[in-house]
């Protein structure tokens, strides 16, 4: 089984930088010659378990302890597609859930700045494969302002979504709306921050970024950092130590935690950048955003996905066993070995 895995790493493409107007995003693509998401299993993306302990054999060869998080769950991921009209201009969810039937928790997964969805599939059959729903949107571009995103996040999870868990729709029985998180990437962390702060204030449960960026470009006026210390649920910052194009120091990661209010942790990915929270082979545009970081892309990805994965399933599922400083995923192990810096409140 571990030659296995490790031969389809070493069939997983991770490319360059990612790059952004005041932030992008992230992208992951299936293999070559693996078969699209629809037909992925949920163990597909065991392929990308954290690259740093599984080229030695990870936890099997050493006792590594990284928690049920660094590779995929138990349920088997079915993925789809639908189109959301309201809230703005129309867009296309793509969507992983849990095959088996129930009311599940839900994550709604907004792209960094012209960025596909399928830059962050890895996420979505993650998060499915442990049980939670997950829904990703393609980013509609520079010519959509950050408020607009805000609004259809919002259509998304007060109007949509309540819509298809009902008789008839597409998630039918299969919802739970009392458990309902957030997340986005750079632009997209913004966004769904705002949302959060907002009309969804009281409505969500927790809110994970992947590099959020607080850029004014694009933002109507609008600050995230505004309202971050009221916004009462519990939040997570997964950033990147190095300062970019696309992540600048004055509106980063950094600056959103300042403002948060407890609970918050911000775990950040010691020597990555910005484009690095991602596979880079759907990205748009990677290269304006420099430097790209000098960590290793796989591993970084890797805690990503996994840190990301455990804090919703600490907020959403109740595993306690996570922890408040994700000890629970791994986090002492990356902490020992220097690669992250964490911050708890």
């Amino acid at each position: 089984m571990r030659g296995a895995r490790l031969a389809l790493i070493g069939r997983v493409r991770v490319l360059g930088a990612l790059a952004a107007l005041g932030g992008l995003g992230a992208c992951v693509t299936s293999p070559p010659g693996l078969p699209p998401d629809a037909a992925l299993p949920a163990a597909f993306d065991a392929a990308l378990v954290d690259t740093a302990t599984a080229l030695d054999g990870g936890d099997l060869a050493n006792g590594v302890a990284l928690g049920p998080y660094a590779e995929a769950g138990p349920e088997t991921v079915v993925s789809f597609e639908a189109t959301v009209s309201g809230g703005g201009p129309d867009f296309t969810v793509h969507g992983y859930r849990p095959s088996a039937a129930g009311a599940r928790a839900a994550v709604v997964l907004a792209s960094g700045l012209s960025q596909p969805a399928a830059a962050y599939a890895i996420y979505g059959r993650r998060l499915a494969s442990h049980g939670i729903i997950a829904l990703l949107r393609d980013d509609p571009g520079i010519l959509v302002d950050t408020p607009t995103v805000k609004t259809s996040l919002a259509y998304l999870v007060t109007t949509w979504l309540p819509a298809q868990a009902s008789a008839g729709g597409l998630l039918e029985g299969r919802v739970d709306l009392t458990r309902v998180g957030l997340a986005g990437h750079s632009r997209g962390g913004k966004a769904s921050l705002l949302a959060a702060e907002g009309s969804l204030k009281g409505k969500v449960k927790a809110w994970g970024g992947l590099d959020p960026v607080d850029s004014p470009v694009l933002a109507g006026g609008e600050q995230a950092r505004d309202a971050l210390a009221t916004i009462g649920i519990p939040t997570l910052f997964i950033g990147t130590t190095v300062t970019s194009t696309c992540s600048p120091a004055a509106d980063n990661y950094a600056v959103m935690f300042a403002a948060a209010a407890a609970p918050s942790a911000s775990l950040a990915l010691v020597g990555a950048g910005h484009t690095q929270l991602e596979d880079a082979a759907s990205c748009a545009a990677c290269g304006l955003c420099a430097p790209s970081g000098n960590a290793d892309g796989a591993a970084t990805l890797s805690r990503s996905v996994r840190y990301l994965t455990a804090f919703f399933a600490r907020e959403l599922l109740g595993d306690v066993n996570v922890g408040a400083g994700f000890d629970g995923a791994g986090a002492a192990v990356d902490l020992a070995s220097g690669a992250i810096e964490r911050a708890l409140k």
